[in-house]
């Protein structure tokens, strides 16, 4: 029922801010989620002993996402400060001379992998018809989690990969594209024009398999920290690194494949 509940409440806001809020009220819920899913990897992180920077790594990931909103070029500038602020942090607060490279690793893992993958979402939302976009590809991700979700529970007897997540099953990921599949021909016809029939279904069936790597990746880091999941502040649903882990990874390969077969 948590989880549900926690639907109802999340996925309006999100789309409604998506659909119809401005530039930078968009540019401030990505911020928002980035900046507490950033603050649960390095809590996570922590919990092994594995300690990065995660004030710094918080300001790098807001600077980063601030190019990714104002262009390229400030993507370039703001990239000059990570390295100088890193190895300022270490200098300042760490006395080991064994530990040198490990809290900056840590950190910009981080910040590459939340703020970095996450930040494409901005650049799709400044294409045309780019608020349409990220709601098919939202819709495509939901979509495939419920399949997988239900298609694992019900049919799932081959683990797919037990090292990393026990519970995903092979059934459970042939599932999760066939969600994507189905929910990229119904949104096609129900609202979405920006692609053709045949690209909906490529862009389904590529977001639904890197989409599940994406989340085997954030339950690699959850299962190398302990944890079962990211963080807790939403009821029935885990951290919000939990909720878009898939949509990291799914994000950037939407965006390049819209510039390298669609964009004029």
């Amino acid at each position: 029922m948590k989880r549900v509940i926690s639907g109802v409440i999340a996925i309006p806001l999100v789309l409604g801010v998506v659909l119809y809020g401005s530039p930078l009220l968009f540019f401030f819920l990505v911020a928002a989620i980035v900046l507490v899913a950033s603050h649960e990897y390095f809590s996570m992180i922590a919990n092994v002993g594995m300690e990065g920077f995660p004030v710094e790594g918080g300001v790098l990931s807001f600077l980063l996402l601030l190019g990714f909103y104002l262009g390229t070029k400030f993507i370039l500038i703001f990239s000059i400060l990570f390295p100088i602020v890193l190895f300022a942090a270490w200098f300042f607060r760490e006395n080991n001379m064994r530990m040198v490279l490990d809290p900056i690793a840590y950190t910009l893992l981080g910040v590459l992998y939340i703020a970095g993958l996450g930040g494409y979402f901005l650049l799709i939302h400044g294409l045309e018809g780019g608020s349409q976009m990220i709601v098919f590809l939202l819709l495509l991700i939901w979509a495939g989690d419920v399949a997988a979700y239900y298609g694992g529970r019900s049919l799932g007897k081959h683990k797919l990969l037990p090292v990393v997540s026990p519970n995903k099953t092979v059934e459970g990921a042939i599932a999760n594209v066939l969600g994507t599949l189905l929910a990229a021909g119904l949104v096609k016809f129900w609202f979405f024009e920006g692609f053709s029939l045949t690209h909906c279904l490529i862009v389904a069936f590529i977001c639904g398999i890197i989409g599940q790597f994406g989340d085997f990746s954030e339950s690699l880091i959850k299962r190398n920290c302990r944890v079962k999941d990211s963080g807790s502040l939403i009821p029935g649903h885990g951290g919000f690194l939990d909720r878009i882990d898939s949509l990291l990874f799914a994000g950037p390969v939407f965006y390049c494949y819209h510039q390298l077969f669609l964009g004029t």
